[in-house]
């Protein structure tokens, strides 16, 4: 009996070495391309319907300015490319599995790029001589930024529009106006990358049976399978996709002013006290100045929402061979429990069995 737990553990002893002779690490690689078609930057249940300012900035529209801009479109495009490792190991028992999942990002591999049209409508109301546009431009803002991909990232761009400071001076016939104003509209846009979500999926080649796992990547992680029927199983990375946030907001900023004068004799244009100073020469009738210094504030942001940027790879599956666990073999100590009390209820039974008449001679 002891030859023969002997050659039973020396022969699961020698597969074991051989099964583990024959298992290596192994790891692959796989190109991941994500992009994103371009598409609205406004976020859903948002338009450019939304993007606006139409105030009076000075005064009122009997003297005073007002300032109105809109877009007519805003689109937003992006990509992450990069690479995908997986390490394993080709050979193992059946059970629980771990796979080791990296990303590598492509040298400049990540960019996102904004691009609005939209326009500016500038508008000073005079006594006497009503509206006059001081400036209605068209203009573009666009946001951009290039980088290497390593998740978590965050990536920033700015843009912003400051034309010429415009000026009117419409004639009145006597007297004089004039409207100006000097103006910033500046665009920031962030692009915040999480990481990559996917799926990893075995399919068992003898009877069709799979296992998955979800995982979320950022540079490195670890997803476990139970891989528990001995065989070939095929693993494959499926429904990747990129957790990702975009937003972007826009600063404006206002330095304006707007003056007239009636007549003759009307002075500096900020004050009456100097209105027909120059007796006998009267003939002033009004006058006034308006100007204000507006600190940059915010008056547009979308709600973050994520831009669609699924991956069109179609990544390869690698095998994995699972071999089924070993029978469990006690051991000697064990074994020799079980012959004691094997010898014990041996001994009892002899015993139970003595002839009933020796028992009563005693």
């Amino acid at each position: 009996m002891r030859s023969t737990l002997c050659w039973t553990m020396g022969t699961f002893t020698a597969l074991g070495l051989f099964a583990a002779a024959h298992a290596a690490p192994v790891s692959v690689n796989y190109n991941v391309d994500f992009s994103s078609p371009s598409q609205s930057f406004w976020g859903p249940g948002q338009s450019s319907a939304d993007f606006g300012y139409n105030q009076l900035i000075l005064g009122n529209t009997s003297f005073g300015m007002r300032f109105q801009t809109g877009a007519s479109t805003g689109t937003v495009e992006s990509n992450y490319n990069g690479a995908i490792s997986v390490g394993y190991d080709n050979q193992v028992q059946q059970g629980p599995v771990d796979l080791t999942l990296g990303f590598q990002g492509d040298s400049g591999g990540g960019h996102f790029d904004t691009l609005l049209g939209a326009f500016v409508k500038v508008t000073a109301y005079f006594p006497v001589i009503g509206g006059q546009t001081v400036t209605n431009p068209n203009y573009s803002l666009q946001t951009s930024s290039t980088y290497t991909p390593s998740p978590p990232d965050t990536r920033v761009g700015s843009d912003s529009f400051t034309p010429a400071s415009s000026t009117i001076g419409p004639d009145i016939g006597v007297g004089s106006a004039q409207a100006g104003i000097d103006y910033d509209i500046v665009q920031h846009s962030t692009h915040t990358i999480s990481g990559l979500d996917g799926t990893v999926v075995a399919t068992h080649e003898g009877d069709g049976q799979t296992r998955s796992a979800p995982f979320s990547l950022d540079a490195l992680g670890t997803v476990s399978l139970d891989l528990d029927l001995a065989g070939v199983w095929d693993v494959q990375l499926m429904n990747l996709s990129l957790d990702n946030l975009f937003a972007t907001s826009f600063d404006l900023a206002f330095v304006p002013f707007i003056q007239y004068t009636l007549g003759v004799n009307c002075g500096n244009p900020a004050t009456d006290s100097d209105n027909n100073a120059s007796f006998p020469f009267t003939g002033c009738v009004g006058d006034g100045r308006l100007d204000t210094t507006l600190a940059s504030f915010p008056f547009y942001s979308n709600t973050p929402f994520a831009l669609a940027m699924a991956s069109s790879d179609q990544l390869a599956s690698f095998r994995i061979d699972v071999a089924a666990a070993p029978e469990t073999v006690p051991e000697p100590a064990t074994l020799s429990l079980f012959g004691l009390a094997f010898l014990g209820i041996i001994a009892s039974r002899k015993r139970s069995r003595r002839p009933t008449s020796l028992l009563l001679d005693r």
